[in-house]
């Protein structure tokens, strides 16, 4: 299979996904260990930090402390990794995991608000067919 060269715009259109990505997901700005607390401190890109147990995080139980310390932000903040143990974590997937679907919402919803110049073409295309379709509403009983 032979393999397209990206173009200019095809960079620029993956750079701008990322970005997109990026502002929509949760980020680990920093991660390390509390042994006090026997917990991983995550500081998120925007400030807030979180200390999740390490009894709730299945995949570092097996971790001695001195591998727990040289826990960091991997894949521009994107995973916990630990690279003694081959481990990389979702941060995203972790905080669903840990704070169900409240937080699967929350990210949803920013998800929704996005404003692409592909939003605005669907939503005036839309608009010309007469906007969304009306539910059909529930029969009389």
């Amino acid at each position: 299979m032979k393999h397209k060269t990206p173009t200019t715009a095809d960079l620029r259109d993956a750079t701008a996904w990322y970005d997109r990505r990026a502002r929509l997901e949760p980020r680990a700005e920093a991660v390390s260990f509390d042994q006090e607390q026997d917990a991983i401190a995550v500081r998120l890109v925007g400030g807030v930090t979180l200390l999740l147990p390490i009894a709730m995080i299945p995949e570092l139980a097996d971790a001695s402390p001195k591998q727990l310390r040289t826990v960091y932000a991997g894949w521009q903040g994107e995973a916990i990794s630990l690279d003694e143990l081959d481990i990389d974590i979702s941060v995203p997937g972790l905080l669903q995991n840990l704070l169900g679907t409240l937080s699967a919402a929350a990210i949803g919803s920013r998800g929704g608000q996005a404003r692409t110049a592909a939003k605005a073409r669907a939503a005036r295309a839309n608009g010309k067919r007469g906007g969304r379709p009306r539910k059909a509403s529930a029969p009389a009983a």
